[in-house]
């Protein structure tokens, strides 16, 4: 089973065959990181991780004086794995690791005021994603794969949008 990076990653070699630095700006062109964290340390250690696995191989090139780089590739076994991974990422159902249950969980220690402020600056920031993901989306072919993930996130962001107003309500009523 592969992690959520892994997967990532060896989807965006599928794709075409990467450096790691053309591999971190797919990431960053395709606003990936609204949905997984992976940051481009990571990059270097998954790509090494899943070259050690049989999952990549590379070549290492070099463009006149740039210093040397490897490109990598997909395996038979990579292109196997890959494919076993999102049939079953596509039929399972997703694991919240929230970072606002995380906050709710800790915030005993903040007294109602200071709890009802911090969720009015949140309310803000899930408002702007908001408008600026339907910005992203009504730009986007709506079958495309960047039209889909950019809904998910939107539908996310409207729940929470919603359970954060009655949050601020139930805490206006503290």
């Amino acid at each position: 089973m592969l992690s959520n990076a892994e997967l990532i990653i060896l989807s965006l070699v599928n794709e075409k065959p990467s450096y790691a630095y053309e591999i971190e700006k797919q990431i960053e062109s395709k606003s990936m990181r609204l949905w997984i964290r992976i940051g481009i340390a990571s990059i270097y250690q998954v790509l090494t991780r899943l070259n050690g696995k049989g999952y990549l191989e590379f070549k290492i090139e070099r463009e006149g004086k740039a210093p040397e780089r490897k490109r990598y590739f997909l395996t038979d076994e990579g292109r196997e794995i890959l494919k076993y991974s999102v049939k079953d990422a596509l039929t399972k159902l997703e694991w919240f690791y929230l970072d606002l249950n995380v906050a709710i969980d800790g915030s005993d220690i903040l007294s109602p005021d200071e709890i009802r402020d911090c969720l009015k600056r949140r309310l803000e920031t899930v408002r702007y994603s908001l408008k600026k993901l339907r910005l992203d989306v009504s730009e986007l072919p709506h079958k495309s794969k960047e039209s889909m993930i950019k809904r998910n996130v939107m539908a996310l962001r409207m729940t929470e949008e919603k359970l954060v107003e009655n949050l601020i309500e139930e805490f206006l009523n503290y």
